[in-house]
């Protein structure tokens, strides 16, 4: 039975930190009655959910650069996370912020994009991509991006934008999938069902 572990976004509230999550994705589990548990942003709680899910997802928020405390504090969480599915072997789907943390933690790197904060655009998938389109139009919502001579040598790239900005990509070992964009914020949630059946029976 598929169990859910889903990274929570961070903001500082008072003298401590508040841990939150989109809507959107509470909508998409509860239609499709998955399991779910959010990881909070404590490592001591992040390790007791870890022993009770077999698939994570990483979600977008807080830049993955950048010296605000909330970041380095999801990092360091989510890259501990990453090393445990990693070595269990748990699938992991990156959106946004996700995505460009998996690669930075394999060796990638990401830089400062432009105009694609809150904009919609066409990314383009290479031959033979486990996505069966030419083109897609998506959402856009982060200020950093990655590069094709950024990303890390462990995956390779699926889909990218007209500027060359990697959109998505896929490990070598077919257990981990990163997207620039948000498909739980797309009306039509096939695409992000069809990820994680994917990443599930690999």
């Amino acid at each position: 039975m598929l169990s859910i572990g889903i990274t929570s976004n961070l903001k500082k509230y008072f003298k401590g930190y508040i841990d939150f999550i989109d809507h959107y994705w509470l909508d998409f589990f509860e239609k499709n009655r998955i399991k779910f548990y959010l990881i909070p942003n404590k490592k001591n709680l992040s390790k007791f959910f870890l022993k009770k899910i077999n698939f994570l997802i990483l979600t977008g928020g807080n830049d993955v650069i950048g010296n605000e405390k909330t970041s380095k504090i999801r990092n360091k969480i989510e890259s501990h996370l990453i090393d445990i599915c990693v070595k269990k072997k748990i699938p992991i789907l990156g959106i946004c912020r996700g995505a460009q943390l998996l690669n930075q933690k394999f060796g990638g790197r990401v830089k400062k994009v432009k105009n694609q904060m809150r904009t919609r655009h066409n990314i383009y998938f290479i031959k033979n991509s486990l996505i069966k389109k030419k083109f897609l139009n998506v959402n856009s919502f982060h200020n950093y991006g990655i590069k094709k001579n950024g990303l890390a040598k462990k995956f390779e790239i699926l889909a990218f934008d007209k500027s060359k900005n990697i959109e998505m990509f896929i490990s070598k070992n077919n257990k981990i999938i990163g997207t620039m964009w948000h498909p739980e914020r797309e009306k039509n949630k096939k695409l992000l069902i069809y990820f994680i059946n994917f990443l599930s029976k690999s």
